[in-house]
């Protein structure tokens, strides 16, 4: 009787063997969020679920300015390395944005990029538009 205990035990305990634990995921940290979220174009814009995006890499020299631009969509700037001082001509508002972080440029409003510091701004600009334009 006591080798059927034993045995049952060990059967029983067996299948919860075969099957261990999931391992935990990954730890994430939220580095930099942006204060405007990610969006499709509106109603008001041309018709359509498709968003067409627009990745550009630039690199400017230290106290290089982008040109003074507006854009129909919003605009991100992901700085790479070094800095950039995005100023929005409109509102006066300044943003200094350092390598890892993003900038959005608002639609419709004029926008420049400046590089501040002793190095290079490498950024990626990534435009989206309604995929018909």
């Amino acid at each position: 009787m006591r080798k059927l205990t034993l045995i049952g035990l060990i059967a029983a305990t067996l299948p919860g063997l075969a099957f261990a634990a999931p391992s935990p995921p990954p730890a994430m940290e939220a580095v930099h969020t942006s204060p405007l979220s990610l969006a499709l174009p509106q109603d008001d814009e041309p018709k359509g679920d498709k968003v067409r995006m627009t990745v550009v890499q630039a690199t400017l020299a230290p106290g290089e300015s982008l040109p003074d631009n507006t854009r129909t969509a919003l605009r991100y700037i992901y700085v790479k390395s070094g800095r950039l001082q995005v100023s929005n001509l409109v509102t006066g508002d300044r943003q200094d944005v350092e390598a890892g972080e993003f900038a959005v440029e608002s639609a419709g409003q004029w926008h420049t990029g400046k590089a501040m510091g002793a190095e290079p701004a490498e950024v990626l600009l990534i435009e989206q538009a309604p995929a018909d334009l």
